[in-house]
This record gives structure tokens, sequence and C-alpha cells, in this order.
């Protein structure tokens, strides 16, 4: 009689989940552990079968285009053999290197990355020596990509004069031993000022001791490194500040964290403690002042949906209830919607009530952007009925100072009795023009501004301002060229860069 084989596993008596189940960890098994683990037999007669094994570990993690590094690992003890490291190139696998593996299946190449993404494995042929054999192995591949070079130089963006700097130099991706060149420009072009060596991490540091009242700018290079090129950072700069303070003017209030020219941008000037604040005024077709900068309110208000037959319109064609029926908030931030348009009495008393309740005392640059000489008499008188001890007939100092672009507002009768500290504004360049004293203040463009010019409008008597000193660049350049104020929208930035 024939007798089936049987199947150990058919043969159970268990339900056809359970033994579903059995079968999916017998296939785990395999896998997991290769067919030695399963077909004893295999392994002892050394049939010839592949067996994956871990894939090549590399020195680095992300190799650099073009630097050398280390792929080493193990094909498992067997037998000494060559082994090849081959490199996946158009779809197969192509030999790289080989070596010769001792019993232990330990191996080591070094490589060096040549493109953006690769991938590499190590083989070891089959063999048979004395009526033995062993089979073939092949490692599982390793992915590669590269990395592209970084180099930072960082710093205190200011100090004064004659203090100590302290310099941190990084090159990415961190390579311990790397040399970094660290360079400074001080108007005389680049020189090297130390050559460094990176730690573990990629940092190195150095000291600098500044001299004098100047913007200093560094740089670092990274030095070829185990074949990966030479790799130039960006500038960055220090600036050392003179030990005269400089006055920070707040350009239509805290204009950087609210809605410009705004009872809250005036208050929070207060609070970050600005030295003055600028602000624009414009009559209504009802003889009010109120604050707004541009020639009509398209920009910073609803007018296009409240009154688009107007969105064009200068303010002296809107009543100050029509003025004050506009959101000049919202086109800032949904946060703002409902700020209305001040006049000039609410700016005064918001700023008098902020004053009091910070214990800090403004000035302010009352500008008009208005279309004559008689508008900015009417301002004055305006100002002076409101605050009459914020404008004196002598002396400096006067709370309320005035501002316009066209030095001709200030020419109408009677201007020389009024003691107004009057403030020029200069935006293109003007070398034959003279002040001869006229004006308290002059306040250049930073476009325009350098060192030899602001010399120059002291020495007629000014003080000298610049705007829109947006940035903490923008700031110290202004402060390094030698000027009295800086007119910015980041009154706490401000005062930070300046050390105050």
């Amino acid at each position: 009689m024939q007798v089936a084989p049987i199947d150990p596993l058919t043969s159970l008596r268990v339900p056809p989940h359970a033994y579903a189940r059995l079968v999916a960890i017998f296939a785990a098994l395999t896998l997991i552990l290769g067919p030695a683990a399963v077909n004893p037999a295999s392994a002892a007669t050394g049939a010839s079968t592949d067996l994956s094994v871990a894939a090549p570990t590399a020195s680095v993690s992300r190799p650099i285009l073009g630097e050398s590094f280390r792929l080493s690992g193990s094909l498992g003890p067997g037998v000494s053999r060559v082994v090849r490291l081959q490199r996946y190139h158009d779809g197969d696998w192509e030999p790289v290197q080989k070596q010769f593996a001792a019993q232990s299946g330990h191996y080591s190449f070094v490589v060096s990355q040549s493109s953006w993404r690769m991938r590499w494995r190590v083989l070891a042929p089959g063999v048979e020596r004395e009526g033995r054999s062993w089979a073939e192995r092949v490692s599982a591949p390793r992915t590669l990509f590269g990395q592209q070079q970084a180099v930072t130089t960082s710093m205190a963006r200011s100090v004064r004069a004659g203090s100590a700097v302290r310099l941190t130099l990084f090159a990415a991706p961190a390579r311990p031993g790397r040399v970094l060149t660290l360079q400074r420009e001080g108007g005389d072009g680049w020189t090297n000022v130390a050559h460094l060596t990176t730690g573990a991490t990629g940092h190195a540091t150095y000291v600098f001791r500044t001299r004098e009242v100047a913007k200093t700018r560094f740089r670092t290079i990274a030095r070829a490194h185990h074949g990966a090129p030479a790799f130039v950072g960006s500038s960055a700069a220090v600036y050392a500040l003179g030990s005269r303070p400089v006055g920070v003017m707040a350009w239509r209030g805290d204009s950087l964290n609210h809605p410009e020219n705004t009872l809250d941008a005036f208050r929070s000037a207060v609070r970050q403690r600005a030295d003055f604040i600028e602000m624009d005024f414009q009559p209504t077709a009802d003889g009010e002042w109120v604050l707004l900068h541009d020639a009509d309110f398209r920009r910073t208000t609803d007018v296009e949906a409240r009154f688009p037959e107007r969105r064009r319109a200068s303010p002296r064609e809107f009543t100050l209830a029509e003025v004050q029926s506009l959101d000049a908030g919202s086109w800032m931030g949904p946060q703002f919607r409902g700020v209305r348009v001040p006049t000039i009495e609410e700016t005064f008393d918001a700023i008098e009530s902020a004053e009091r309740l910070h214990a800090h005392r403004v000035r302010l640059v009352v500008e008009l952007k208005g279309e004559s000489a008689a508008e900015m008499r009417a301002l004055y008188r305006k100002v002076v009925s409101l605050r009459p001890d914020w404008v004196s007939r002598k002396g400096h100092g006067d709370k309320a100072i005035f501002m316009s672009f066209e030095a001709s507002h200030f020419d109408f009768p009677g201007f020389e009795r009024t003691g107004m500290e009057t403030v020029a504004v200069k935006d293109e360049p003007d070398p034959a023009d003279l002040h001869d004293g006229e004006f308290t203040q002059v306040h250049l463009h930073t476009r325009l501004l350098d060192a030899a010019l602001v010399d120059r409008y002291r020495n007629q008597g000014a003080e000298v301002g610049t705007w829109p000193a947006v940035g903490t660049a923008s700031v110290l350049r202004a402060a390094v060229a030698g000027v009295d104020y800086v007119t910015t929208d980041d009154v706490a930035g401000a005062r930070r860069a300046l050390l105050q």
C-alpha cells in the first residue's frame, strides 16, 4: 500500500486562519534568518546560494561632492577570498574596486562621491576549494546622497569701538580637522587674519579686537579637505560704535508692529523708549488735522470700499466724520480691524498719557504733507493752540519740531518770530546746497549717506538724521557714518543694535 507523504503543517488539526498564520511566520523566518536557518542541509553542503548581508557602512553620512571617504563592513565569516565593490550605474552594477578579504569577511574601500546620488554594494563571488564550496555573498546596497557645503561666520552685530568681538566659524558638513581661514575686509581688500582647525562639530572660534568706529567685514574659507574642494562662505559684518549716543526716531510710530500713524503705533513708540516720533499731518475739508502720509487713503484704509468714487482723493476732500469712518488697520492684519485715522488732538493726548504711564519723554517731528506755506502756518498755529509750551520762541530742544520736504513751506509771514525748530529733508544729491544754520536738523535718505556728508551738515550747525533705517544693518551703517538720529520702523530693534 502506498502511503502519501505527510506535510507537518497540513497534518495539524488547526483552523484555516491559524494555518495561514503559521505559514506567514515560517516565511518571515526565512527572510530574516536566511535559507540556512530553515534548511541547515543547504549550508552544510555549501550550495551556491546568495546570502544577503548588511550594507556597507560609510565613514560620513552625507559626503561632499569630490570628498574621499571609507566604505567598510563584513560579509560574514567563511573563507578568504577576493571581494568586489560595485556601483549602480545606468541600470546595472559595475565593478569599481576589489581587494582580498580574510576569513573574517571584513573589507574596507576608499571611494569618493562623484554625483549627488550613489548606490554601493559589495560582492564576494562563490568559491570552491579542496572539495568544498562557499556560496556567493552580496551585501545590501547603500545609497549615499551628496551634501552641499555651507560656511558661515557669526558674531555680534555691534560692539563699542576698542572692545573685543568673538567670531564663530562653522563649516558644514562637519569634518574634524578641516582648516578654516578667517579673512577681514576693512576697505582695503580681503586679508588673512588666522588659520584655524575645526573640532568635531565643525566649529572654530577667534577673538578680534576693534580699534575705531568702523564697519569690518569677515568671511571664512573652508580649505580643500580629503578631496572636497575649498569653499568660500558669505561675509558678515561687525560695526564698532562710538561713545556718542545715536537717537532713535520712530517712523510714523512703531510702524513695524502697528499700523502707521495710529494711536497704538505712537503709544508703542513711547513704550519702546524712542527719542523722537515722526508723524505726518494733513488737513480735512472742514479744517481739522488728521494723520496720513500718502496723498490719498488707498494704501492704509478701506477707502476704495467706502468711497470708491473718491478713492484717489486727497484728505482735503473728506470731512473729519468721513475720515474717521474709514478702517485704518485691516490693511496690516485682521487683528487691527477697526483702527481709525486719529486727529491731532487724539494724537497729542495719547502720547502724553503714554509718557506718564511709562515715565519716558519723547519729542515729536511734526511733518506737513502739505501743499503750501499757508498750510504749514496753519499747522504750526494748531500745535501751539493745543500745547503752547511745546514750541518756544528761543533756544532749542522744543518738544515739537517741524519738517517738510519743501523748504518753501517755511516761507510764510512772521516765520522768524515763531521760534520753530525746523528739519530739512534731502533725498537727492545736492552738493552745492548750504543751509547756513537755517535748519535745526537735516535728514538724509540712506542712499545718500556717507560720513563726509554728515560732517558737512554738522559743520553748518545742524544735527543729522537719516531715513528709512529699516533693518539692523541700515541702522548700524548710519551710526558708523556719524548721524545723530536714525528714523526706523523698529524702535526696539534699533535700540538693541545701538547697544542702548
